[in-house]
């Protein structure tokens, strides 16, 4: 008896652990809650696009607006298909998933915020990281670890770390408040995010484990470079060195006593929230939250001159340049003077073969407390260079080591301290045109003056414009599109308006300088280095500039052709817009093929969209497969009262009977406008449904024989599940299934017919012939259509209500009129003459009846 009771225990455990098929109502929910998110996507999705491809400007947060309006409504269609479906489709949700996540790393350039160590020294595996420690950083781990070049002592700052800084002293939270609040496309809007952004993060302290991890780390750095007194903390962002090279954007703080790295630090984070860095990084097609920023402390080397060297000139392949200063090349990067220049053959040996020499009011040197100072030049130290002849040939075959190391031309930062010792502190890839025309191939037209000549080209081309002066380089604030900017030297800051300037003429500056490099970058010409000869240049007169050439003449050029001519007024990016698209880009594609092809699976999903259209067919096939009703369904059902031989089981979802309508309703009473439209076909007066439509003797044969063998049972009640705009009709009739399943509601997305016809008592060829005749009425209606054997699938998705309402009264016809027809056809020739007769009017078949000489028989 225990045995018998045991057995029971586990049935009634099992039944109970096995999911609960959901209802018809519950699916019908369902199925109407993936209609409703699927018109969402798609209304919105088109809505996204026609912004993005217009003219008007898009908010900053333009971008996570589209994706959650775009993911969310596909989430929820996801889950509503899981449920209607009783749990399966697990695969569709990890695909999903997986999409979903593709779009927040790839569309959205988000980065995931992982667990690491706050501090990375360059012998630790994360150290060549470039999303842990940044690229600069990165590639000096690998310019260390080969042992051919000389690296200051260094660690990093890792990117966790910076995120537990913006994270635990609510500066980010701030920020994100703050960025909802202004746009950043106005120039007020910047300004204003900007300075709370900077005044946040000088006035928030570190949280105590980054505090802890700094300060250890710097009392190691100081006992590993030999108690050096002063240490440089410069940025490492994860964007920079990359394909835009964020040259001088970032403050480097040179040197730092150790007690004050944790200020430095948080100076160096801010620089990354200036208005010109912001304006640069915006015109880059980056937003503030892509600045993940690394930061580099490295031991202060106090040089006795330093520079940066291209592995290859811009003037050619066959040379590399290399510039010089005494003291700290920041002058040279920062457009303070001219430095020595030294062009150096690559031969075999090395060989200088042009030397431009520099000039500079002072040397920029480590101030004995901390700082850096200006040391005047003694007198005469102009004909001193700061290099002699085999030192630029060594930095010259430094960068050239450097080039072979990483595969492309180098731009390198070096210094040669007084014991000779020549040290790398940062390698970046030189991204060079291709050199055009030189100072000798110049052509002035005639009679235009000559306003400037000589100079260095920092950046090829030609351009023309209005002069526009500008006294202070570091402030540039907004300057005219399409100017030609005057300075009276180089700066980092004019990063903020080289987007939008057609070329810049400076009085002194170098050629590898960091304007320089950002100036190659947006393709605007700049001669550096002209001195004096700034002053001929008037406020407001149209010139022309040949960067080339190294010439400045007055008026237009129409002749000057290529990049740089025809930047009046340049196209200005708009990396919001450039976000969004590429976001629509990964969500909108349609790449799925038809619901009955093999491969319209999950796994084929490549795109939002993908999943959208894969829910939407399932949903549709899930309602459509509905084969029993619970026993509270079935209960509830009511009858149907109409004039014709068929039991019609009604269960009312909702709006499908008028209030007060008892247990038998009448067609009147009917408020199901499908269901309504369906009836109204099967109850035509030309369908016949009293008597045969015909008689053919080796039919009827086959039906009675068929029927002894099959246990079939005719004249079920047939089952209408019903609200005000859906239907699902599953009948029995003369021995074959047929299924309707139709939403006609208001949303066109949403609305579509789906019918499937199998079966009958006849052999298999008179039940294939049936089906052929219903397939070629169904496509001459518009229907797609599947068909194999006796049976027929057909869908008509995404029509008007009003069309939709049409076809079922069509298919209502069909239905009826199509019953026993297997019996009838004997061959695919009646088949034919069937469908054109129903297609003409004739439901009834009068003219089949009346025999071959009509035309329809074999």
């Amino acid at each position: 008896m225990a045995g018998f009771w045991r057995r029971v225990t586990r049935r009634v455990q099992r039944r109970r652990r096995s999911p609960r098929s959901p209802s018809a109502a519950e699916r019908f929910a369902y199925l109407r809650a993936i209609g409703c998110a699927n018109d969402t996507f798609l209304d919105e999705l088109s809505r996204r696009q026609e912004e993005a491809e217009g003219v008007a400007p898009l908010r900053l947060g333009a971008v996570a607006e589209t994706y959650e309006a775009l993911s969310t409504p596909v989430g929820a269609m996801v889950r509503a298909l899981t449920a209607m479906s009783g749990g399966r489709y697990l695969e569709l949700a990890r695909r999903y998933e997986a999409l979903d996540r593709e779009l927040a790393l790839v569309a959205l350039q988000a980065r995931p915020v992982g667990f690491g160590s706050l501090v990375v020294w360059p012998d630790e595996p994360a150290a060549d990281r470039p999303d842990v420690v940044g690229p600069k950083a990165a590639r000096l781990v690998q310019i260390a670890e080969t042992g051919d070049h000389d690296v200051p002592p260094f660690f990093v700052v890792t990117a966790h770390g910076f995120r537990l800084f913006m994270e635990a002293s609510g500066v980010q939270d701030l920020l994100e408040r703050t960025r909802a609040a202004v746009d950043l496309g106005g120039a007020a809007g910047l300004t204003r995010f900007s300075g709370s952004a900077v005044a946040a993060i000088l006035g928030a302290p570190l949280p105590p484990a980054l505090l802890d991890a700094l300060e250890r780390a710097t009392r190691l750095l100081v006992e590993r470079s030999d108690g050096a007194k002063g240490l440089a903390v410069r940025s490492s962002t994860v964007v920079e060195d990359t394909t835009s090279s964020f040259a001088g954007q970032f403050e480097s703080v040179l040197n730092v006593p150790p007690n004050g790295v944790a200020a430095a630090y948080r100076r160096v984070i801010a620089s990354a929230f200036r208005v010109e860095a912001l304006r640069y990084a915006l015109s880059r097609g980056f937003v503030d939250q892509d600045l993940t920023m690394p930061v580099l402390v490295m031991a202060m080397v106090e040089p006795r001159a330093s520079g940066i060297a291209y592995s290859r000139s811009p003037d050619g392949p066959w040379r590399a340049t290399v510039t010089a200063v005494p003291g700290l090349a920041q002058s040279i990067s920062e457009g303070r003077g001219v430095p020595d220049v030294f062009q150096v053959a690559d031969e075999n040996p090395p060989r200088v073969d042009e030397t431009l020499p520099g000039s500079r009011p002072a040397a920029l040197r480590c101030a004995p407390g901390g700082g850096l100072e200006e040391v005047p030049e003694p007198p005469g130290a102009g004909a001193a260079l700061a290099l002699d002849g085999p030192e630029a040939c060594r930095v010259a075959s430094t960068a050239w080591s450097l080039e072979r190391r990483f595969g492309g031309a180098q731009d390198v930062e070096w210094a040669l301290d007084r014991s000779g010792r020549l040290w790398v502190v940062q390698a970046r890839p030189l991204r060079l045109p291709a050199p055009r025309r030189t100072a000798q191939a110049a052509s002035i037209p005639p009679g235009r003056r000559v306003l400037v000549r000589g100079g260095i080209r920092a950046s090829g081309g030609a351009a023309t414009g209005a002069v526009v002066r500008l006294a202070d380089p570091t402030a540039p604030g907004d300057v005219p599109e399409g100017c030609i900017l005057v300075v009276p030297a180089t700066s980092p800051r004019l990063a903020a308006v080289l987007c939008s300037v057609a070329g810049v003429v400076a009085a002194t500056g170098s050629a590898t300088g960091h304007m320089a490099t950002v100036a190659r970058e947006f393709g605007v010409p700049c001669l550096v280095g002209v001195g004096d000869s700034v002053a001929g240049l008037a406020d407001g007169e149209v010139v022309t500039l040949d960067a080339d050439a190294r010439v400045v003449f007055e008026g237009p050029d129409d002749r000057r052709a290529g990049p740089g001519a025809g930047r009046t007024p340049p196209v200005r990016r708009d990396p919001v817009r450039e976000n969004v698209l590429r976001l629509l880009a990964r969500v909108s594609p349609l790449t799925l093929t038809g619901p009955a092809s093999a491969v319209f699976d999950p796994g084929r999903c490549v795109s939002l969209h993908d999943v959208a259209r894969f829910v939407h067919q399932r949903a549709m096939a899930e309602m459509f497969a509905l084969e029993d009703l619970t026993p509270s369904e079935r209960r509830s059902c009511r009858r149907l009262r109409w004039p014709r031989p068929m039991e019609i089981l009604l269960l009312d979802l909702g709006g499908a009977v008028a209030p007060g309508a008892g247990r038998w309703v009448s067609v009147d009473e009917l408020t199901s406008a499908p269901f309504a439209a369906l009836l109204e076909g099967m109850m035509d007066s030309r369908v016949r449904w009293a008597g045969p439509v015909g008689f053919d003797l080796k039919g009827f044969v086959s039906v009675v024989v068929r029927s002894a063998a099959d246990d079939q049972r005719y004249g079920e009640p047939s089952y209408a599940i019903c609200s005000s705009d859906y239907v699902h009709f599953a009948s029995r009739l003369a021995y074959h299934f047929a299924t309707v399943d139709a939403i006609c509601g208001a949303s066109v997305n949403e609305s579509y017919v789906r019918f499937r016809f199998q079966g009958g008592a006849a052999v298999a060829e008179r039940r294939e012939w049936r089906a052929r005749f219903l397939a070629s009425v169904l496509r001459r209606n518009g229907f797609t259509v599947w068909q194999a054997g006796d049976r027929v699938d057909a869908l008509l998705p995404k029509r008007p209500r009003e069309e939709l309402e049409d076809s079922l009264v069509m298919l209502g016809r069909l239905m009826a009129s199509s019953r026993h027809l297997d019996m009838l056809i004997e061959s695919p020739a009646v088949a034919s003459a069937l469908s054109e007769a129903f297609l003409s009017g004739d439901y009834g078949f009068e003219k089949v009846r009346q025999g071959p000489e009509r035309g329809w028989g074999p």
